[in-house]
This record gives structure tokens, C-alpha cells and sequence, in this order.
């Protein structure tokens, strides 16, 4: 891997689990990266890669798999809580709220994300058919979607992130970092609205 891959990977890394309180070191992160190190939110992100590289279709396997690497470890970075064994890399059985707003239903999950995976591979077969910025609009309503179903106890947040990586990588559209400075202002206000989150994607990549 490129030292520029590497800045990039490390810095997309920190910035999201910044996002949600957590702080990973920077120094160890690119530790992992050039070991390429298989577990934790560095193993995702490189599980990821390769599943772009290869033209890997989604599937509930690879968006389980990324939330497990990703909230396996957590506990060991400042801020980050220890999950139970049952919330790691499972859809989640219990009831949480976001915001102040209850998420669907445990009952509902597997047949919303059935459908969510459903429109995610559609899309993937048609993706070369697409201008870059109909699939940079596509991968924002993915990820708005995405985050409202919120199928996890934890982690859903880095996870959606980590597989909007995996989805710009996949139909060849640049990578951008999700920045923690964007929060409150830019970022997390646009889970109230699909075309917020649109306009929130095109400036990133303008930006």
C-alpha cells in the first residue's frame, strides 16, 4: 500500500471514530495499516478494499462482517465501549434510538435490510451505465437509508461510512473522509432529509 493510501486510510479512520466519541491513535492506526493488520477498524477498511477490487457484490455477510471488525476492538481506544458478544457482527435484537428517534423495530430489521441489499446490488450491476454524480446521489440515499434502519446495537454509524468506501471504491467515484469538524453542523443534520444528504456528499467531493 502507497504512503498516500496510507495517509488516506489513517485519516478516514480517526475522523470516523472521532464522529462518535472515539479516539483511535493516529500512529498506531498507520501501524496497522502497514502491517496490514486483519482485525479492527483497520481489517475492515482493507476488507473492504479488496471486496472493490474484486467486484464484490453486497451481501448481509460483508455488511456483518464490517460492523464486527469494526466494533470488535473498539473497546480498546479511548471512548470506545466493550459490546456483548451478541451485538458484534449480528443485527441487533433490542430496541435503540437515535437522536431522540426510535429506530425500526428489532422484528423489522432483516426484511429492511433484505430490501436495502437488494437495492444497493441492483445498482451495483448498473453502476458503469451511471454518470460519476448519479452514483456519488445513489450512494448518499444508500447511506441515508442505511442509517435509519440503523441495524445494529452499535457501530452503525462507522460501519455506513466504512461501506460508502467500499461503494465509491466499487463504481470508481474518490473516496472522501467524513470529517468530525462536519458533526453537528453538516453532517449529522442531513439524516433529517435524503437530498440533504446529497447536497452534504457533492460538496465533500468539491470541497
Amino acid at each position: 500500500m502507497s504512503g498516500k493510501r496510507i495517509d488516506f486510510f489513517t485519516r478516514f479512520i480517526v475522523e470516523s471514530d472521532a464522529l462518535e466519541g472515539i479516539q483511535a491513535d493516529p500512529g498506531l492506526v498507520r501501524s496497522q495499516l502497514e502491517k496490514k493488520y486483519q482485525k479492527g477498524h483497520v481489517g475492515a477498511l482493507l476488507f473492504l478494499e479488496m471486496a472493490a477490487e474484486k467486484r464484490k457484490i453486497l451481501n448481509k455477510n460483508l455488511v456483518c462482517r464490517t460492523q464486527g471488525l469494526i466494533t470488535a476492538e473498539q473497546h480498546t481506544k479511548p471512548g470506545g465501549p466493550k459490546l456483548r458478544y451478541e451485538w458484534i457482527g449480528r443485527y441487533r435484537l433490542i430496541n435503540v434510538s437515535v437522536g431522540g428517534r426510535m429506530s425500526p423495530t428489532p422484528g423489522l430489521i432483516p426484511s429492511l435490510m433484505l430490501v436495502w441489499i437488494a437495492k444497493v446490488v441492483a445498482w451495483q450491476k448498473e453502476s458503469f451505465r451511471h454518470t460519476p454524480a448519479m452514483n456519488l446521489r445513489r450512494i448518499a440515499i444508500f447511506h441515508y437509508e442505511y442509517e435509519h434502519i440503523h441495524p445494529f446495537v452499535d457501530g452503525n454509524g462507522r460501519s455506513g461510512r466504512a461501506l460508502v468506501y467500499y461503494l465509491m471504491r466499487y463504481c470508481g467515484v474518490n473516496p472522501f473522509v467524513f470529517t468530525s469538524d462536519d458533526k453537528h453542523e453538516t453532517y449529522y443534520c442531513c439524516f433529517d432529509n435524503p437530498e440533504a444528504m446529497c447536497k452534504y456528499f457533492e460538496a465533500r467531493m468539491n470541497g
